[in-house]
């Protein structure tokens, strides 16, 4: 399967579109220049920090009772796939193995990717896709004006500063600038370790 990659989970921002919506950035687990956004609500915002924190809620939540059921009924989750972007609207499939068959699921990502990392599974996406959806290194032309905000960012900003421009960024769909902004951040990050 050459034409897929495998996802990972490159970070979960707050939106600045308001406090119930968050950025989930998307990257190939093989080749970290090919990343993307998706907004996602507050509640799978949520359920995804959740398992990737480790947390153990007292009861199952709703993507936990999911992937119970499946389990109790002998159904294993295979794999989730994003598989178009249409209109500005994400979609994706959890695949699912009931009696040696295969069978599709319809799903949001934000929901899929909650199940996937509650089951273990890899979040898979069409080489093609990704390619089109991505924030491509090479692509970055950031103008003289964004050149001189960035440069003042990295001066007066601190980490949770940069990451809100950046999560404005994305927003605006100016990727380029968000972008020069993950890189930054990751700098900072990198400073601040080695201190």
């Amino acid at each position: 399967m050459e034409n897929i990659h495998h996802l990972i989970i490159a970070n979960l921002l707050p939106s600045s579109a308001g406090s119930s919506s968050f950025i989930l950035l998307l990257e190939s687990k093989v080749n970290s220049n090919l990343k993307f956004p998706i907004v996602i609500g507050y509640n799978e915002a949520q359920a995804i920090i959740i398992e990737m924190e480790g947390i153990k809620p007292s009861r199952p939540l709703t993507h936990d009772l999911f992937v119970n059921m499946l389990n109790g009924l002998s159904i294993k989750i295979d794999s989730i796939t994003i598989t178009k972007f249409v209109d500005g609207i994400f979609y994706a499939i959890i695949t699912v193995i009931v009696k040696n068959k295969y069978m599709d699921i319809d799903s949001r990502p934000s929901d899929a990717v909650a199940i996937s990392l509650r089951s273990k599974v890899p979040i898979k996406i069409d080489s093609n896709l990704l390619e089109t959806l991505s924030i491509h290194e090479t692509q970055i032309n950031i103008e003289p004006s964004d050149q001189h905000k960035i440069k003042e960012t990295k001066t007066t900003l601190n980490y949770d500063d940069l990451n809100k421009l950046m999560a404005e960024a994305l927003i605006n769909e100016n990727y380029e600038l968000a972008a020069k902004l993950r890189d930054d951040i990751s700098r900072l990050k990198n400073t601040n370790e080695i201190k």
